[in-house]
């Protein structure tokens, strides 16, 4: 595997209408560059993998349900969502790029692109 990832070398996938991305992943990692267009809003989930991520434009609320918080996050905030913590999120006014980052590696994404539940508000 090559240390250096060019993202402008790997062409969108579409997940669906609203939400396109760029996936690699390693033995324990896995990063996604997602797009999505405003007013998307993604389930509550939980899973195994530890969740980590960076906005790079626009804003989102990440919601932690357990704990009743929601969080407005813009360019350069981060977040960090530990295994098996329940969370969603919602796109506000604006398209946002972000990058996903998550450990183990959900191959599940992978293989169904994960997006059947989110929706547009």
């Amino acid at each position: 595997m090559n240390a250096r990832i060019n993202w402008r070398q790997i062409p969108w996938e579409t997940v669906n209408e609203n939400i396109s991305r760029k996936l690699v992943n390693g033995k324990n990692l896995m990063m996604i560059l997602y797009r999505f267009q405003p007013h998307q809003e993604w389930p509550t989930e939980t899973h195994e993998a530890e969740q980590s991520g960076y906005i790079i434009e626009g804003d989102i609320i990440l919601r932690l349900p357990d704990e009743e918080l929601e969080l407005l996050l813009g360019p350069g905030d981060g977040y960090l969502i530990e295994s098996n913590r329940a969370h969603s999120w919602k796109v506000l006014d604006e398209k946002v790029l972000l990058v996903d980052v998550f450990s183990p590696p959900r191959y599940e994404l992978i293989d169904q692109k994960y997006a059947p539940m989110a929706r547009v508000e």
